[in-house]
Order: C-alpha cells, then sequence, then structure tokens
C-alpha cells in the first residue's frame, strides 16, 4: 500500500509551506494527491462570547471583518499550495483517478472542527498538519486531536522547515502499548520503502526498553531490516527520543500518540504533548 490520498490541513499561515512540502513528499512515491484543507473560522461561533451587549450594527460589522479574515486567510492557503507543487513539480488535480504525476488540490470546508477533520481523516491515507509547537489556537489543537484521537489513521505532524527527504532514515519509538503497534502498523508503507529503521526503546516506570527489541523480527517478516537501539540516556523521554534521533541521523519518528489521556497529559505533561512542542523532526503519530 502506498499514500494516494492525503489531507493536508492548511490555515494561510507560514508552517504551511512545511507541512503541505512534507505531505507532497508521501505522495510524490505514488503519484498521490494532497487535498489542501482550510476549515474556515464561522463568524457566527464568535457571537455567544463577544455579542452581549452589543448593538446590531456592531456585530454585523465584526462579522464582516471576521469574513474578510478567512478570504484573507485562505487565498494565503491557496498561494502556499501552488507554491508547493510548483517545488515538488506536480499538478493541480480534483478528480481520481488523479494525474501522471504528484498532484493536490484545495478544498474550504465550514463546521465543528472536529467533525470535520475527524471525516476528513478517515478517507485519508495519512493527514499532514503544520507544527503545533507553541500552538495557541484552539482550531488547529482540537483538529489535530479529532484527527489523531477519531479518524483512524496515521498522522503526520510536519516540522517546522520542509525536509529535503522524509521517511528514509526512520525511527520507531516503541513502548509495547496498542498505540504503538497501531502506528507501526499504518506506517509499514513507508517503512518498506525506508533505507534505515532504527527501532527505539526506553526504560520507565511503566515500560521496559527490551520489549522494542522483538520489533526488529517483526519487521524482518516484512522485510524490513531495522536495528534495535536501548536509550539510557538523562532526561526526559521526549529529550531521550529527540537524541536518539538525531544520533541516528533520523528524518522521521513514528510513536503511539496519547497512550495517557489527553486530560492527564495536559496537567502533568507526557512524551505527545512534549514531542509535539519540538519543531525539528517530523512525526507520524496513531492512536
Amino acid at each position: 500500500m502506498a499514500f494516494r490520498k492525503i489531507t493536508c490541513f492548511v490555515t494561510g499561515g507560514a508552517r504551511d509551506a512545511a507541512a503541505l512540502g512534507s505531505a507532497l513528499l508521501l505522495a510524490t512515491p505514488a503519484k498521490g494527491n494532497v487535498a489542501a484543507l482550510y476549515l474556515r473560522a464561522d463568524p457566527r461561533d464568535v457571537m455567544p462570547m463577544v455579542g452581549e451587549g452589543l448593538s446590531g450594527a456592531l456585530i454585523q460589522d465584526l462579522m464582516k471583518s471576521l469574513e474578510q479574515e478567512n478570504k484573507s486567510h485562505a487565498a494565503k492557503a491557496r498561494d502556499h499550495l501552488d507554491k508547493a507543487l510548483a517545488a515538488a513539480g506536480g499538478v493541480y488535480c480534483e478528480r481520481a483517478p488523479g494525474s501522471d504525476r504528484v498532484s493536490g488540490s484545495f478544498t474550504e470546508a465550514a463546521g465543528v472542527t472536529e467533525d470535520v477533520m475527524a471525516a476528513a481523516a478517515r478517507l485519508s491515507d495519512v493527514t499532514v498538519f503544520p507544527s503545533v509547537a507553541k500552538e495557541d489556537r484552539t482550531a488547529v489543537l482540537v483538529g489535530l486531536e479529532a484527527a489523531l484521537l477519531e479518524g483512524g489513521r496515521p498522522l503526520l505532524v510536519a516540522s517546522e522547515q520542509t525536509p529535503a527527504v522524509l521517511g528514509r532514515r526512520v525511527a520507531i519509538a516503541w513502548n509495547g502499548r496498542t498505540q504503538s503497534a497501531r502506528a507501526l502498523a499504518l506506517a509499514m508503507p513507508m517503512l518498506t520503502g525506508a533505507d534505515a529503521v532504527h527501532v527505539l526503546g526506553v526504560d520507565t516506570l511503566r515500560t521496559d526498553a527490551e520489549e522494542a527489541a522483538p520489533v526488529v523480527d517483526y519487521l524482518a517478516w516484512h522485510n524490513v531490516p531495522a536495528q534495535y537501539h536501548k536509550l539510557s540516556g538523562t532526561g526526559s523521554v521526549a529529550q531521550q527520543l529527540q537524541d536518539a534521533c538525531a544520533e541516528v541521523g533520523a528524518d522521521l519518528l513514528i510513536m503511539g500518540g496519547y497512550g495517557h489521556s489527553r486530560l492527564r497529559e495536559l496537567i502533568l505533561g507526557g512524551v505527545t504533548r512534549a514531542m509535539l512542542n519540538q519543531t525539528t523532526l517530523p512525526l507520524l503519530l496513531a492512536h
């Protein structure tokens, strides 16, 4: 299986470029399609928060301003797609079965963020998001979590800069949990074509690093040579993973997302949250 149908969430911000570039790198081997999805902010959603005590004329002005902002961001997002396609040698195409080369399309959608993103993810081989490090826009974070937790498909979180290659030297963070198993299975299209695969295990109070060793044998049955690394450095699990990825030259880290509840990770922190806050390493996540 190859990644033929990819959705890329765009916002009109500067990070769109790296997300679209990463999505096109994933789609190119199979001449797939990247559907850039821009989610329009509905002015009516903010009315309950700011509407009380405002005159009808002022509310109309506010809605008009938000609509103009929507148009501006959508135009920027479309421009980012056009530039990414040109750089990748791709073409604009909206209909299956696509073109004789990698292609892209642009769609604007309106609705509840969670519903729109989860629905899009369910009918995508993989959904790509811009980096969310230090992201404070609720719609972006909510959309990412909905795609990850409700989409049933893998999610790629791009780095801040467009990588030269993606999925050539891959690292797998394995903790023996269901989320790791799903991430491994859903990432198999990338693993079978990788030049090098590294399996990372970390000892914690709840996980045994040695549980990652059998992953190498599992991958061998799929003709994927891999190396096992037991991490015994200092620092948090997230920091050890980042250090190991840098040491082996990984251009992608595959891992399960939100092994603990989102609320627990929000309050106490967690590996998923910490990895989402770094900006240099693309992540392929599954829940």
